[in-house]
């Protein structure tokens, strides 16, 4: 009797300390985590609040103060009282907007004629010539200064036309057919753009 009697009571104390066990341990768990979320949720969403107003202020701020400090446009009009003397440093020079830099310029020829023979200058040689001085004649001292810029032939009519490229630094140039006289050559002066045009006889 008193054997059935002790086990009645281990097993109430057992199932008792199980129920506040069980009671104690849940309870406390599931509400302390749900208190901590909701309390960093508010958190976050006010620190987001809060950048995105800083943000919006720095940039209205930025904006203001890029209108305020804005530089007129550069001008690339000359002075005037620069233009009335020499440059004296290359912070003082002024270039035309229509300026174009170039080394060389171009020379239109349009030759033809025959040789001192009658005959058809179809297919002959023809060499020009450049100098960088004004040369008056062909008898002149500085003809041995003549630089040699091309060698062209005439077409089967005994025409040639042609545009070529000379130096801008060239004053003169020398045309010789080859194989006609050395007297039979001529000069020209590069100063216009007009084109050169020649009858050889």
């Amino acid at each position: 009797m008193n054997t059935l009697q002790n086990l009645k009571s281990a097993i109430s104390m057992a199932l008792f300390a199980g129920v506040i066990t069980g009671c104690g341990g849940g309870g406390g768990d599931s509400s302390s985590p749900s208190n901590t979320s909701q309390a960093n949720t508010q958190q976050t969403q006010t620190t987001s609040t809060t950048s995105q107003t800083q943000t919006s202020g720095e940039t209205s701020s930025t904006s203001e103060s890029s209108s305020e400090g804005a530089m007129p446009p550069l001008s690339y009009e000359p002075q005037e009282e620069l233009l009335q003397s020499a440059a004296t440093a290359s912070t003082e020079l002024y270039v035309e907007p229509d300026f174009k830099f170039r080394t060389s310029d171009d020379v239109s020829l349009e030759l033809n004629g025959q040789d001192v023979f009658g005959e058809s200058l179809a297919g002959r040689a023809i060499k020009i010539y450049s100098f960088s001085v004004d040369v008056p004649s062909v008898e002149d001292e500085v003809m041995g200064q003549k630089q040699l810029i091309a060698t062209l032939r005439f077409n089967a009519a005994g025409q040639l036309q042609h545009t070529l490229t000379v130096p801008q630094t060239a004053q003169t140039m020398l045309i010789r057919v080859d194989g006609m006289l050395e007297t039979n050559q001529v000069l020209f002066k590069l100063d216009s753009d007009e084109a050169i045009t020649h009858t050889f006889n």
